[in-house]
């Protein structure tokens, strides 16, 4: 077994016991139960935050006494008319529930999920910013749940926003993206030339 030392900017510290054979997750879920604190990030005394939920702890090198640091991360949410979003900011992990239509199912996405900064909700539907700057999207398409026709457009994003069928995304270059239905904002085709250098 590993005996890793865990503490919190409080000053409150625990030991864990794992097996050197699990994964991140692991570790991390046995610190939030340790700590009863139900969004928890772990770093390394190096400063290197424990993101990869599915990395192995021996490819980090940890050894047996190392001390890491638990981050208590506020939980945030977003409503759509029919179902909510629970994430934490930098988090792997959406908790969604309500009408699975609506975006209360967000299984089809949560592989994708990498470092969620914000989310925001059209009536049926959500989009997530990403730590890379990409966007999932989930829910139904006629409500902007569906990327697919702009998904190779969406990278770099540094906003996000939301109307009632549609998103828009404003991208690193200052060019806008949207997606979702056409009458509701989601198709800036008429007005693209003048969506340049948006701040």
């Amino acid at each position: 077994m590993l005996q890793l030392h865990v503490a919190l900017p409080s000053g409150r510290s625990e030991s864990l016991s794992i097996l050197p054979s699990s994964k991140v997750g692991d570790l991390k879920l046995q610190a939030q139960e340790c700590f009863q604190q139900g969004f928890l990030r772990l770093a390394t005394a190096d400063g290197q935050v424990l993101n990869d939920p599915l990395l192995a702890l021996e490819e980090l090198q940890l050894q047996d006494g190392d001390h890491l640091t638990g981050i208590a991360s506020p939980p945030q949410l977003a409503a759509t008319e029919e179902a909510f979003a629970l994430w934490c900011v930098g988090g792997d992990r959406i908790i969604t529930w309500g009408n699975r239509d609506a975006g209360g199912d967000s299984s089809a996405v949560q592989a994708q999920v990498r470092g969620v900064q914000q989310i925001w909700g059209s009536m049926k539907a959500f989009s997530a910013l990403l730590a890379d700057g990409s966007v999932v999207s989930w829910g139904h398409p006629e409500f902007g749940g569906d990327t697919s026709p702009v998904q190779d457009q969406l990278l770099e994003v540094t906003r996000l926003e939301a109307a009632e069928r549609a998103f828009a995304a404003i991208l690193a270059d200052g060019s806008v993206v949207t997606w979702g239905r056409p009458d509701f904002g989601g198709s800036c085709s008429q007005v693209k030339d003048q969506l340049r250098n948006v701040q």
